[in-house]
């Protein structure tokens, strides 16, 4: 009886394992979703492995423990290839808050505490349904927004509000299936930059999550001033058309990143939530401040410098 469940064990952690392989030889998207969850899943295998060899000690069983510690460790290193650590005399010069509303039945209450509470300068709002019934949220102390002008003809997905001044908004779908990108310019300490906010479909609709970054490149390769990008991007930075993103656009990130979906399995989940910058920006720093999450939704706050 060991031995048998010693056998399926070992052979379910192998086509696992396999399966998981197959990222590294071929860009299909279905291999995205088992790609962006490498570490868990070789995390699970090698609990396995370790349960079924209390069993039965065999040499494949320590093969396979390998083979899983390879596999969950290999985006630890993926995961640091695009950090930037900030100067250190860099100095917070704003606070940008990002919340993805995972549960639209949220309240608007607990919303507003949130908001008041993380007292940021710039507040990026994403959800999987429509926001226009949010609009009169932190009413007085986001007095500047962009995004749901027109929530009839628009998916409505994403919204940017600031408490200072935008100027140069620009309000733009991604692809067919209504992701969205938000642009606006603001300055701050007389350092003009280029914030966007953005909600990206899932990795598993196709190749749109591609499409939509190869939008959101021809966007950016057209901006002069420092970038900073935030939102629900559907995906973490260790899979292929990620790796693209961020390189192509030399955007940097901030390592680690706090685990954003699923909401309930908290740190132990995927970074599907991003804050990316570019030079002479820096984050100092990105902190999930519902970590319980079950909240109804995932919010980031971050520290931004200029330097």
């Amino acid at each position: 009886m060991k031995h048998i469940v010693f056998c399926v064990a070992c052979t379910v952690v192998s086509i696992v394992l396999l399966a998981v392989c197959l990222r590294y030889f071929a860009d299909a998207w279905p291999l995205t979703i088992i790609g962006a969850m490498q570490m868990q899943i070789g995390a699970l295998c090698l609990a396995i492995v370790l349960l079924s060899s209390l069993l039965v000690r065999h040499w494949y069983g320590l093969l396979l423990g390998v083979a899983s510690v390879l596999l969950a460790a290999h985006p630890m290193l993926m995961l640091g290839a695009f950090a930037r650590p900030p100067a250190p005399d860099a100095v917070p010069a704003l606070r940008l808050l990002s919340i993805n509303i995972v549960d639209s039945a949220v309240g608007d209450a607990a919303l507003d505490q949130m908001i008041e509470e993380a007292n940021a300068d710039i507040l990026v709002m994403t959800s999987t349904g429509s926001l226009a019934g949010r609009m009169n949220l932190a009413g007085q102390s986001y007095p500047f927004r962009a995004g749901c002008d027109d929530p009839v003809n628009s998916r409505c997905s994403v919204m940017l509000w600031s408490r200072r001044p935008l100027s140069d908004i620009r309000v733009q779908q991604l692809s067919p299936v209504g992701s969205e990108l938000i642009a606006a310019t603001l300055s701050v300490d007389g350092q003009r930059m280029r914030v966007f906010a953005t909600r990206l479909s899932k990795t598993w609709f196709d190749t749109f999550h591609s499409f939509e970054l190869f939008n959101i490149t021809r966007v950016l390769r057209q901006t002069t001033e420092p970038v900073l990008l935030a939102g629900d991007f559907s995906a973490p930075v260790i899979v292929a058309d990620m790796r693209w993103f961020l390189g192509n656009n030399r955007l940097s990130s901030v390592y680690p990143e706090p685990a954003t979906w699923p909401a309930w399995l908290g740190p132990l989940g995927v970074s599907n939530d991003h804050i990316f910058f570019k030079a002479p920006l820096s984050v100092l720093s990105v902190n999930r401040i519902d970590a319980n999450g079950r909240s109804g939704y995932v919010s980031l706050l971050s520290n931004v410098a200029i330097k």
